[in-house]
């Protein structure tokens, strides 16, 4: 009799033996990533040595796009932004020790933004471990309870027989391949109660970290005549051919062709949402057949849309009617139908006022997405008159389940929470809306013809406005900037407008220059980053560009206000008015710096502009796709100005 259990031969699809074993881990692990990965940046270093000596293979093979970067820091976000733009996993590779922590503040980001980051770190041998060994820390587990699933492999375990090179079966669960397959899998995976997010791949490698004789990025050894699963003879060009996994569709004809079959549900699909997705009879539907049931209203419902907000959300107020109230990076804010513009000053309008008496009237709040931005939207959001639901059809990564609010996940529950838009209501709103930009637009004129400058407000303004390509902005006070005075659909006409994005996660200024060269890497376009000096510098080594690499095409457009803006604005500003205390808060909180941005942009070889004013500004801006490489475009503005200035623009919502 034969046993159902006898093991079954090697399942070898090429053979490289003779080559160290370092290297053929190294690539049964990029195997199980060019599954789904496209995109991966490598920082140099010698324990890591086997993963790029693959990955250049990998390349030549045209199965991924490498980047090198010599900063951890700047390369972990700047996969991260890959990751952004594309939605699918983008790699980064380190050595060990440091330089695997140096990936730390990308991972968080990337767990509180939902961003299928993929962390790989090097590592020394476990029995080195313990023994004082140079770079040597304990790195498995280092990222738990930020990422979404860790594997660690260590090459010792493939003599011990826990760990296969060569795979019985396409699913062999101990080879290397189907386990970096799996763990990828847990990146992208968005359930009810999981988002996609980072995970971690941490690999022990030994001795020797080089290929066999074999040339750096050429082919490896050829295989051994008569080798298992393979015809005899076959040449080093024929094996190399072989062993990197490549998409059989290309990303952009994928994405094509998924869209074609995918379209866009018009407000008919959405409204009738339950029937298909909860069943017949289903809340907001009518008997067995699923025809939509009439939605209840008229209703006074706002739509607040936060970070990211899902579309199908955006889709149905603009389909109802209902107000929306639209952060910068919410998807939402580039519509010509719906976003109430000057929103946050509507909400801070005196007691008494109109606009007041307008935000009072209602009756019920939608918030999709993740709103950060502003206290006015979070005391909105957090009145006990009014009843609040999140919408949100699957797991937001940074939701905590503790959150009073209700949380609806199907467009036909929403449609009826929502119900049928009042009118009369909703015309109020666009119109008072359309009162607090003009507002805004008229006070950030005369203030600045009175101080013969510019303020960073307007200046952000203006760049929201008038970029033409994919926008990234800056955390801190540059995106609130965009949010308060920003009328996005002013002069549009194109078909569809420039993407804007952030890195919201955990808003943190570090790596936002990085993210937009991941952004322009990914997207094979000019991208423009909008940033305060302070994000600006604390990124910097994100303008260093290996000389072998081809430089992201990029604009990065500083607002110069000489040290941190936006704690003015908060209750360290009063502090700092107080007798005495203006030197203490400056220097605690303020910051200031001299930092000659044309001499830095100059020490890393990049093109410098200085932009005095509007103009100067608009015709920098001006045909994105006739440059190439980095930009730095730099506009110096007063921030002492800000409190007042803002403190203006709130004394003018009593007119509303």
């Amino acid at each position: 009799m034969y046993s159902m259990a006898a093991e079954r031969g090697l399942f070898r699809e090429f053979d490289d033996s003779r080559d160290s074993e370092s290297l053929r881990l190294a690539r049964r692990v990029i195997r199980g990533l060019t599954l789904q990965m496209r995109h991966v940046v490598l920082c140099p270093g010698s324990r890591s040595a086997p993963l790029a000596y693959a990955l250049a293979e990998a390349e030549q093979l045209g199965a991924l796009t490498l980047h090198i970067r010599t900063d951890e820091r700047a390369a972990a976000f700047t996969a991260l932004g890959i990751a952004l733009a594309t939605a699918e996993p983008a790699g980064v590779v380190t050595t060990s020790g440091t330089a695997a922590g140096n990936l730390l503040p990308a991972v968080m980001e990337a767990d509180m933004s939902g961003v299928p980051l993929v962390a790989i770190t090097a590592d020394r041998p476990e029995a080195l471990h313990g023994t004082g060994a140079n770079q040597t820390v304990w790195q498995q587990g280092m990222f738990t309870g930020r990422v979404r699933d860790e594997l660690a492999l260590e090459q010792s375990a493939i003599a011990e027989g826990t760990l296969r090179l060569e795979p019985v079966s396409r699913d062999d669960m101990l080879a290397a391949e189907t386990q970096t397959a799996l763990l990828l899998r847990a990146a992208t995976t968005a359930t009810a109660r999981s988002a996609p997010g980072p995970v971690h791949l941490n690999i022990g490698f030994a001795d020797p970290l080089v290929p066999a004789g074999a040339e750096v990025g050429g082919p490896p050894p050829g295989p051994t005549a008569g080798a298992p699963g393979l015809a005899p003879q076959e040449g080093p060009a024929a094996t190399i051919g072989r062993w990197a996994r490549r998409g059989v569709i290309p990303a952009k004809e994928r994405e094509r062709m998924y869209s074609a079959a995918r379209p866009e549900p018009g407000p008919a699909e959405l409204l009738s949402g339950p029937a298909a997705e909860n069943g017949a009879g289903a809340p907001g539907t009518s008997g067995s057949e699923g025809e939509p049931r009439p939605l209840p209203g008229p209703t006074r419902t706002l739509f607040v849309m936060g970070h990211a907000a899902p579309p199908e959300a955006i889709e149905l107020a603009r389909a109802l009617g209902h107000p929306m109230l639209a952060e910068p990076t919410s998807g939402a804010r580039w519509s010509d139908l719906g976003p109430v513009q000057g929103y946050r000053l509507l909400l801070q309008s005196p007691e008494g006022s109109a606009a007041a008496q307008l935000v009072q009237t209602t009756e019920r709040v939608v918030v999709a997405g993740r709103p950060t931005l502003t206290r006015p939207v979070q005391r909105l959001i957090s009145r006990q008159d009014l009843e609040v639901v999140q919408y949100a059809p699957q797991a937001e990564p940074w939701h905590d389940q503790r959150l009073p609010r209700r949380v609806i996940t199907t467009a036909g529950a929403l449609a009826e929470f929502a119900g049928q838009v009042s009118p009369e209501w909703a015309r109020d709103w666009e119109e008072s809306g359309l009162k607090a930009q003009g507002i805004i637009d008229s006070v950030l004129r005369e203030e600045d013809e009175a101080a013969g400058s510019l303020s960073s407000v307007r200046a952000a303004q203006f760049v929201a406005e008038t970029v033409r390509t994919p926008l990234l902005l800056g955390s801190s006070s540059v995106i609130r900037d965009v949010d308060l005075a920003a009328a996005l659909t002013r002069g549009r006409r194109e078909a569809s407008a420039p993407a804007v994005l952030a890195l919201r996660g955990i808003a943190g200024i570090d790596g936002n220059i990085s993210a937009a060269a991941g952004m322009a890497l990914a997207a094979g376009q000019r991208v423009t980053a909008l940033v305060g000096d302070l994000t600006f510098l604390h990124d910097a080594n994100a303008l260093l560009i290996p000389a072998t690499e081809r430089p992201p095409n990029l604009d990065v457009v500083v607002i110069n206000d000489a040290g941190g803006a936006i704690f003015d604005q908060l209750e360290h500003g009063e502090v700092g008015r107080r007798p005495g205390q203006a030197q203490t808060v400056e220097r605690l909180f303020g910051t200031p710096q001299t930092v000659d941005i044309e001499a830095l942009a100059d020490a890393y070889q990049h093109e410098y502009l200085y932009a005095e004013d509007l103009g100067e500004l608009g015709r920098a801006l001006a045909h994105p796709d006739d440059r190439l490489g980095i930009r730095i475009i730099e506009t110096r503005t007063d921030r002492s100005r800000l409190r007042d200035l803002h403190a203006r623009i709130a004394e003018a919502a009593a007119q509303l």
